[in-house]
């Protein structure tokens, strides 16, 4: 069933989209402010969505906003933090049932956007700054999220190895700073560059839902027009430049299993030739790392391969023993070089096509799936469905994936291995 997709400029850096699909059984709203990424603000802008989801001028403790919420059937509203290309996205959402199933159809879905935009404008404040004992509270968190990624190893190496691939670029920047940089933060710092970016930010709304929801949009359309702005510009992620030569780094750890990742860089502008190609290469269970590092060789516990379109980085991610990592890192290029040559059947291509398709087809089963593609397309200035793409990746053909292949350069090699090797 085809979504019914809108959107409007409603301000100097600020749109609204609608996403409308009958099948939802939700209604669903994002804020998003998007900004460059920089290290003397990423994490003071990382604290934001966390403190703003807590509270409101309205609902000045935690306790009163959840009271509120479970008497609108159990809403939620939740904060968060991501990066998309070399822009940090700090993000505001709702969700509730769809007003047509509750008991006496109460407006639950305006009424609940009311409350959002009342976090998202007017949080609680004393003294001009963030409600400090709730503050130090998220503050915390923001620290015990950085610790627990040094914990998991896998998602420990993609950012230490982010900080070699992106090297000197914002997209090496980790999207929630450091501790040092986490430990310098006050609430009163942090308000001001919240301030800031109500300012400047670019802001983006969504409402995903089942029906078009009138109310909502003018509650939040005469918030956000009300704001004071300074708009800094729409965000720009700028293709990342290879190296001139190949730059391997192994950092030792208290690990037990190595983790090895390898960043190609292309300037291969088609991001669906990619997507396949992609998909041939690494991307799938019966791909070409997965079938023969992986299981015919033994060499890796996993194996697969990933795509950044925005910086134009293939990375292949995976865990090995130290002594088999050369081998694993020889037959990783061979397999890419049987790509870049042709090597792999009909039946492998229609595979991979297949899989993409069928992980398009499921976007719009879910609000924030399908509020992510959008996002993800509108970042970047197109708006193609799901069923669009869908349809440009049934044309790509044998030789299109071949010469995508042909543009990945191996940049960086990275190896986080156990201080006991050498």
């Amino acid at each position: 069933m085809a979504v019914k997709y809108g959107r409007e400029k409603i301000g100097e850096g600020i749109h609204y989209t609608t996403l409308i699909n009958k099948r939802q059984k939700t209604n669903t709203m994002f804020i998003h402010l998007i900004t460059p990424l920089s290290q003397d603000s990423v994490s003071g802008n990382a604290v934001i969505p966390y403190v703003l989801s807590n509270s409101s001028s309205s609902y000045t403790t935690v306790t009163a906003l959840s009271r509120r919420l479970a008497l609108l059937y159990g809403s939620v509203i939740k904060g968060s933090v991501a990066k998309i290309g070399d822009s940090q996205v700090m993000s505001l959402v709702s969700g509730c049932i769809n007003d047509r199933y509750a008991f006496d159809r109460e407006p639950i879905t305006s009424e609940l956007t009311e409350i959002l935009t009342n976090c998202f404008i007017s949080p609680y404040v004393e003294n001009n700054e963030f409600y400090k004992k709730d503050f130090d509270l998220k503050k915390q968190e923001l620290s015990d999220d950085i610790e627990a990624e040094i914990n998991e190893k896998r998602s420990y190496s993609f950012k230490r190895a982010g900080l070699v691939i992106y090297e000197g670029e914002p997209c090496a920047i980790p999207v929630k700073g450091d501790l040092e940089a986490v430990a310098k933060i006050t609430a009163r710092s942090a308000y001001e560059q919240y301030k800031e970016l109500l300012k400047t930010a670019q802001i983006e709304a969504y409402f995903v839902g089942g029906a078009e929801c009138p109310q909502s949009k003018e509650v939040l359309t005469a918030a956000l027009t009300g704001l004071e702005r300074d708009y800094a510009g729409d965000n720009i992620s700028e293709k990342s430049p290879a190296k001139q030569e190949l730059r391997r780094v192994v950092e030792q750890h208290e690990v037990s299993q190595s983790k090895m990742l390898l960043g190609f860089k292309t300037d291969f502008s088609d991001s669906i030739t990619l997507r396949l190609m992609n998909a041939v290469f690494g991307g799938t269970p019966f791909s070409k790392l997965f079938l023969n590092v992986r299981e015919r060789l033994s060499l890796c516990y996993y194996c697969s391969s990933g795509l950044n379109d925005k910086k134009g980085v293939v990375y292949v991610d995976s865990g090995v023993d130290f002594q088999n990592a050369a081998k694993a890192e020889e037959e990783i290029l061979n397999q890419l070089s049987a790509v870049q040559s042709g090597n792999f059947t009909t039946e492998e291509l229609e595979n991979a096509r297949l899989s993409v398709i069928n992980t398009w087809r499921g976007v719009s089963d879910g609000a924030r799936s399908l509020a992510d593609w959008y996002f993800q397309r509108n970042y970047s200035g197109g708006n193609e469905s799901p069923e669009e793409c869908i349809e440009m990746l049934r044309l790509v053909t044998k030789e299109d994936v071949v010469e995508a292949a042909k543009s990945l350069k191996l940049d960086t090699a990275y190896l986080l291995t156990g201080k006991e090797n050498t």
